[in-house]
């Protein structure tokens, strides 16, 4: 009961029970930009939802206004470029955001983020507490990155501890003291050996659940990454050999530990970190785990945790084998639309590129001879980003007979749809317009291996 307390404590620092207005105007350097706002109300799956969407005007100028009901992490998306916020529900911003176009080429693993400018934060000084906190904490650790992190000199501590009381007694803001408290607590993790049973009596035992707060869901990942896996009080093969409506008897074999057996909302929580851990780790089987994701996304303790249930399943599922691979409809180069349910019936690699993608050349002659060891059991057909008259040109210059579709910049969310990071990108879908694998690797051995393990199943 008294865990069921402070958890409503815990959501009355950050929820508004009446939704107020979001005031957002900006200027970026993209003309017709697609704009959208992004709310994250799961940042253990990291699972966002659109809540606006507009686009830039021609001088790059666009407003955004919405109804939010409470303080949270959101991102704000120019084209698919984004930056992460926190927002304030009733209040009014002004953003200039600048991104470097010289590296709009470039993989998205060497592109720098998007610059942004807070102009205007009407937000009863929000954004300015949050970043005076960041700015404390992450100079400490630079400033004293040898004692911290080599001499573990773990008494800094203290004085960091010190400053931040300092910095929050003229801030007046609930939300603000907890990131301040769980920024904190994640440094404190990262330098003490052998922290984590410390940070978790400290900061998670008999403590609010604070689902809408970064600080607070990143150092939960970190600390209980693996939670069940590594807990010797609990044999994980048992656990997952019970029959998933045996809710109760499951719950039952987790009462050995003890955070688990008096904290019923955190350890439903820290039980489906670990399910999602047991997903990827071939120890487990994925439909056991699947199954008690779907139980804990019925019988959970609280509306949240059935939701990153839920969530959870959504995620495992993007882009998986054996899911539907997300349609679209594109022109071809004589300008007649494509969809993918025209493809049914024939397995099919959609190769993404662009203009200045600089190894395409090598990657077509790979994958004609490939198409041509296997008897052309697969189509292939060039989805090229932007290009409308160059890949079609030169692919029938050179002779390669496959279609050639065009993804205007009306239709970029099928980059995104598709997680398309970087140029070139593979994909195999099947017969049956499900992925076969996304993405496809593009090197010839690894390409190889896979065609042959995929193209044998239909």
């Amino acid at each position: 009961m008294l865990n069921r307390i402070l958890l409503f404590v815990g959501l009355l620092l950050v929820i508004d029970l009446h939704a107020r207005q979001l005031e957002i105007s900006g200027q970026c350097n993209q003309q017709g930009a697609l704009i959208r706002l992004i709310e994250y109300k799961d940042l253990l799956n990291l699972h966002g939802e659109t809540i606006v969407e507009t686009h830039a005007d021609e001088k790059g100028g666009f407003q955004i206004q919405a109804e939010i009901s409470q303080i949270g992490v959101f991102e704000l998306a120019i084209d698919l470029e984004r930056i992460m916020l926190v927002l304030k529900p009733g209040a009014r911003y002004d953003f200039t955001i600048q991104i470097d176009k010289d590296q709009q080429n470039n993989s998205y693993f060497d592109k720098s983020h998007p610059a942004l400018i807070i102009n205007i934060a009407e937000d009863d000084g929000l954004q300015f507490q949050l970043e005076s906190i960041d700015r404390l904490v992450n100079n400490f650790a630079l400033d004293h990155f040898k004692e911290l992190y080599q001499l573990r000199r773990y008494g800094l501590l203290d004085t960091l501890n010190r400053q931040l009381k300092d910095v929050l007694s003229v801030f007046d803001s609930d939300y603000t003291k907890i990131y301040a408290r769980y920024k904190y607590a994640a440094l404190e993790m990262a330098v003490r050996r052998n922290g984590g049973r410390q940070i978790i009596a400290e900061y998670f035992a008999a403590q609010p659940i604070y689902f809408h707060l970064e600080p607070y869901m990143s150092l939960f990942k970190e600390i209980f990454k693996d939670y069940l896996l590594h807990n010797r009080s609990i044999n994980t093969t048992e656990l997952l050999a019970i029959q998933p409506g045996e809710y109760n008897s499951w719950r039952d074999l987790l009462r050995g530990d003890t955070l688990l057996s008096k904290d019923t909302e955190l350890a439903d929580l820290i039980i489906i970190q670990s399910l999602k851990d047991f997903y990827y780790n071939p120890r487990f089987n994925r439909v056991a785990v699947r199954n008690y994701l779907e139980v804990l996304s019925a019988k959970a303790k609280n509306q949240f945790l059935q939701n990153l249930a839920s969530n959870a399943l959504v995620e495992f599922d993007r882009l998986a084998a054996g899911t539907k691979a997300p349609d679209f409809m594109l022109p071809d180069a004589a300008g007649k639309t494509k969809q993918l349910s025209d493809y049914k019936g024939s397995s099919v690699m959609l190769v993404f590129v662009d203009e200045s993608c600089p190894v395409c050349e090598l990657l077509f002659q790979n994958l004609e001879e490939m198409q041509e060891a296997f008897e052309k059991k697969f189509r292939i057909v060039v989805l090229a980003w932007e290009q409308k008259p160059f890949y079609a040109n030169y692919l029938s210059g050179m002779g390669f007979e496959w279609e050639v579709l065009t993804i205007s910049h009306e239709k970029i969310l099928l980059l995104e749809d598709y997680n398309i990071r970087t140029f070139p990108e593979l994909v195999l879908v099947d017969p049956n317009g499900k992925i076969g694998m996304a993405p496809l690797p593009s090197e010839e051995i690894a390409m190889k291996y896979h065609l042959n393990r995929l193209l044998s199943k239909y």
